[in-house]
């Protein structure tokens, strides 16, 4: 009795450790599979009709050292919109904001819900109580991302649209994917 009891607590204490570095490993694989350069191609405001194509350069640099920063690429050059450090936990995403030109942001934390698609997409969806200028938005934000790779300009296109035309047009449904 008392070897069947130790067996049982042996292979329970197994199956706990096994189970917590699995876990473990695939918050490390979604950690590892964000570093690099993504560039923003859609954004849906729960408050407006579906999801806008945004003109290129709006980028996020994800960097293996738990920092993160945002940038735009305008004709005068280009500006750090915002940076800090980041956590994953689960399938969220959570920005440490240390400089923002939306001065509201310093110094809080931004929960974002995080959904990886394929190699080279990311879906980010955020609550945003107050936009940039100072107006009270509360609503929520989805964007979609695309990662930066040297590629072919006209098949990364091609991708973006495949991925566009995938989202569904019901709302519900879209929420449904996102969450």
């Amino acid at each position: 009795m008392k070897a069947t009891n130790l067996t049982f607590l042996l292979l329970l204490t197994m199956s706990l450790v096994i189970g917590c570095g699995s876990s473990r490993r695939a918050a490390m694989d979604d950690a590892a599979r964000l570093h690099g350069l993504w560039e923003v191609k859609a954004i849906h405001n729960n408050d407006e009709p579906g999801y806008k194509k945004i003109p290129p350069g709006m980028f996020k640099m994800i960097f293996p050292n738990g920092q993160f920063m945002n940038f735009i690429s305008t004709p005068e050059g280009a500006i750090i919109t915002v940076d800090g450090t980041y956590r994953i936990e689960g399938d969220l995403y959570t920005e440490e904001i240390v400089h923002s030109f939306n001065k509201s942001q310093e110094g809080k934390q931004n929960p974002l819900q995080m959904k990886l698609s394929q190699q080279n997409f990311m879906y980010l969806r955020w609550f945003q109580p107050i936009d940039e200028f100072g107006k009270e938005r509360n609503r929520w934000i989805e964007e979609i991302w695309q990662r930066v790779r040297i590629q072919d300009l006209e098949v990364s296109n091609v991708d973006l649209h495949q991925e566009l035309t995938s989202l569904p047009v019901n709302e519900e449904v879209i929420k449904k994917v996102i969450e």
